[in-house]
């Protein structure tokens, strides 16, 4: 689910919220109770629904299956690894224009930021250039984390160690994956 699409559901939830108070506190309201159960329903059924099967994906999701996500579900992706690999406060920068950090988490009181690349081809210094730019931008502890469902090319391994810059590549992925339980 899209955050528009979000927003749009929880400010219908709001409102119902606020039909059914207004209906206890002003007699004459009393028909806006149903409406506001009815809306309070819609808004909030469907994005449980879609944070629960987001979750059941996720913990099913296969590399092959990564490797067909959207660039945003590689990073929603991430942020479920993330919370299954021992990460706490992990949470995505949004759509829109991240300053080189898709995705921030805490680990052992330390702030990553993470840099999502789901290509099909090698991830080369951009993407640990973005990363590196990020740090600063959003007060980070360390210099961050790039992800891949790919490898890297050589050159954005040197310049990664020379910024102590985190790779993960494929192969990092993929054991992050075996760590995560199955749900049903």
């Amino acid at each position: 689910m899209k955050k528009k699409e979000e927003s749009q559901l929880i400010n219908l939830f709001v409102v119902g919220v606020l039909m059914v108070i207004a209906s206890f506190l002003y007699p004459m309201a009393r028909p806006l109770r149903l409406m506001g159960v009815m809306a309070i329903v819609i808004g909030i059924v469907p994005f449980l629904y879609g944070t629960l099967s987001e979750k059941k994906r996720h913990s099913r999701a296969k590399i092959s299956e990564i490797d067909e996500m959207k660039g945003y579900e590689f990073e929603r992706y991430i942020v479920f690894l993330l919370l299954n690999n021992g990460y706490q406060n992990v949470s995505d920068t949004g759509e829109g224009p991240d300053q080189g950090v898709d995705v921030r988490a805490t680990k052992e009181g330390v702030t990553y930021g993470i840099q999502c690349k789901r290509w099909k081809k090698r991830v080369g210094n951009k993407a640990v250039q973005e990363i590196h730019a990020g740090k600063d931008f959003y007060k980070l502890d360390r210099g961050g984390i790039v992800v891949t469902n790919n490898y890297f090319t050589n050159s954005a391994k040197q310049l990664a160690k020379k910024l102590k810059i985190e790779l993960w590549d494929r192969d990092d992925l993929m054991k992050m994956i075996e760590k995560i339980p199955i749900s049903k």
